[in-house]
């Protein structure tokens, strides 16, 4: 270990000492800043930024740490940065020397989505981290091949696991077919795409660590992982390995948006001439991984084309593809937004009607999750839509949706979406309009705008209304659990979560009052001098005990600015707007003066004069509306 530290790049050291203040760890001298107070008597932890640090510091900070789990969590950060280091190097490797399976694993890294898809959370402890070796060349030349699949049922809490781990060697046969007990209990099996029951995991015995140990005998210096879409499967199967070739990033549709990834039954179908498996057969992730393992060969022996092009059958296969998904999205909802805290079985309160929850797991670690709802005909479905209170908006693609603000069984609320997973149908006729129609609809097209516009102001006046009501407390640590929060603030109110947007950082709070005057008393009955956020905002900060002893703080800010500030800040902004315009129209007076030759531009002349002799009774009305709320606000402050 200490040969490594010693041999590692700062960039590698910073980021570990980094890691080790963000886990709050401590070594034999304690942690970072104990360290360096003990370690250095000149500057101390004055001096606390490991990046103005030396090597010999950092190194002699981290070999301070004896325990072995901390030990074992820096080795393996280490070991993904040789990965991490050693993968730009793929990228940069002449493609005149390298093999073809080399071409492949370069391809696969390449690939816009590969940054973030193959970003894994590898330096938690359940998290196995293969080594690469430190021989680059040797490295680069082996083409040991293996290829993996996995099935995934949906647990309670959203996310996925791997039910069933399937391996194939270059030689095709099968090294590895098991079933896992899944850590979680199951929501979904899904056995119509899975092939798995519940009956085949009652006989289940290993865990995702056991799977890990028989996999590592195969990962061998060099070796190289293949699959269709592998990054699901490394995440499932918590692996982090750096010499990949992903089918569903080397091969492409000719003139497709990159966007676009051929499925391994199309690819099965077209390049290597043979079905993957009959329509509406379950998958099997046997066949999975020795079909990812042939198209891979098909490239590397027989020099088939990367790119495919398009056949009619194959256009003709997508567009009947994309007409059964339409027509089973006339029987489904799309419930998105759902904050990680809420389970499967509080979303059968959400809607009425009755339905089946296919939940999605989230996208990034303690991100929001989605969920599928089946009901038994299209009616039905509109139906629980329609049931829904709420006004109906729109999402980026155009499709109906409303928000759902419902409680839970903790007594805590919580806000998703409600989506339609097709757009409304609307049969009509189409037929030539006359001039009469086009000039209707554009007289009706002009008053929806207009609805439009005062339906969004009403909705803004409406919404300024509720967050006065509201406090938001933020930068609560994560420590600090929710039903702690009841004594930061006095009054009586509910409270809703937010969850942190970054890993490790803080989350949020809104406090809902029954009344604006509430929401004003509780903050004004926070101790200490109010100041303004970056958008104006009073906020307050909060220092408070926990039951375990311990103290915190937060910061505790209102939802809208204050009446009087905002009025006058308002006012003095349409003054000078309505300033602007009177000198406008002046100039375009003398413009039309100098130029009055028709009778036409004398009655536009009239018409100029009007509007400037009502703007200057607007300004006159925003004066005294400002004399008034100087007024106010004067004695206000004289109170």
């Amino acid at each position: 270990m200490e040969h490594k530290l010693a041999t590692a790049e700062k960039k590698m050291l910073v980021d570990l000492v980094k890691l080790v203040q963000k886990r709050n760890l401590e070594g034999e001298n304690g942690g970072w800043k104990e360290f360096l107070n003990v370690y250095d008597k000149k500057f101390g932890s004055s001096l606390s930024d490991p990046a103005r640090r030396s090597n010999d510091v950092l190194v002699a900070f981290l070999m301070s740490f004896k325990k072995k789990e901390d030990m074992q969590l820096i080795a393996r950060i280490m070991q993904c940065g040789a990965n991490r280091d050693l993968i730009e190097k793929f990228k940069e490797e002449s493609p005149a020397k390298e093999t073809p399976e080399q071409r492949l694993v370069r391809l696969t890294i390449a690939h816009y989505k590969y940054p973030t898809a193959y970003s894994f959370p590898s330096h938690s402890e359940d998290w196995f981290v293969t080594s690469l070796g430190k021989k680059k060349s040797k490295v680069v030349k082996s083409t040991r091949m293996l290829a993996i699949d996995c099935e995934m049922v949906t647990c309670e809490d959203g996310t996925e696991a791997v039910v069933r781990v399937g391996a194939v060697d270059r030689d095709l046969k099968v090294v590895l077919d098991k079933f896992v007990k899944p850590d979680k209990p199951v929501l979904n099996y899904k056995t119509a795409i899975t092939g798995v029951t519940a009956e085949d995991l009652e006989r289940a015995t290993l865990s995702v660590t056991d799977i890990q140990k028989k996999l590592r005998r195969f990962l061998s210096v060099g070796t190289i992982l293949v699959g269709h879409g592998l990054h699901n499967d490394l995440e499932v199967l918590r692996i982090d390995h750096a010499r990949v070739i992903d089918t569903s990033y080397v091969f492409e549709f000719a003139g497709a948006p990159k966007e676009k990834r051929p499925s391994l039954n199309n690819l099965c179908k077209y390049v290597l001439g043979e079905e993957l498996r009959m329509a509406d057969a379950a998958h099997n992730c046997v066949h999975d991984a020795a079909a990812a393992m042939k198209l891979v060969l098909a490239v590397v022996e027989k020099g088939v084309e990367t790119t495919i092009q398009q056949t009619p059958e194959m256009l003709e296969a997508e567009k009947a593809r994309h007409e059964a998904r339409h027509e089973a999205g006339k029987t489904q909802l799309f419930l998105h937004r759902i904050p990680p805290h809420v389970s499967s079985q509080e979303l059968q309160g959400v809607l009425t009607g009755d339905f089946t929850v296919d939940v999605k797991p989230p996208q990034k670690l303690g991100g929001f999750h989605t969920a599928v709802l089946d009901f038994s005909s299209p009616e039905e479905a509109n139906q629980a839509f329609e049931n829904v209170e709420g006004d109906i908006g729109k999402d980026k693609g155009g499709l109906p949706q409303k928000e759902v603000a419902f409680q839970l069984s903790s007594g805590l609320k919580a806000k998703l979406f409600v989506r339609k997973m097709v757009h409304d149908e609307v049969s009509a006729p189409k037929r030539a309009r006359t001039e009469e129609e086009e000039n209707n609809e554009s007289s009706s097209k002009r008053q929806k705008r207009e609805d439009e516009s005062e339906e969004i102001n009403e909705a803004v006046v409406n919404q300024r209304e509720a967050d006065k009501k509201k406090l938001l407390l933020h930068k609560i640590p994560l420590s600090v659990p929710s039903e702690e929060l009841q004594g930061a603030i006095s009054g009586n109110f509910t409270l809703e979560t937010m969850p942190a947007r970054r890993k490790g950082r803080y989350y949020n709070a809104v406090v809902s009052f029954k009344s604006a005057e509430e929401a004003n008393e509780a903050f004004e009955n926070v101790r200490g001098d109010a100041v303004k956020d970056q958008a104006g905002l009073a906020q307050k900060m909060v220092a408070f005990k926990l039951s375990s002893g311990s103290g915190t703080s937060l910061y505790v800010r209102k939802m809208v600015q204050d009446e009087s500030e905002e009025a006058k800040e308002e006012n003095v902004n349409h003054c000078k707007d309505h300033l602007k315009e009177i000198e406008a129209l002046k100039e375009k007076l003398k413009a039309k003066d100098f130029a009055n030759s028709s009778e036409g531009q004398s009655k536009e002349i009239e018409e100029l004069k009007l509007k400037l002799k009502a703007k200057e009774h607007q300004i006159i009305a925003q004066d005294k509306i400002i004399a008034n709320l100087k007024a106010k606000l004067e004695k206000k402050q004289s109170k």
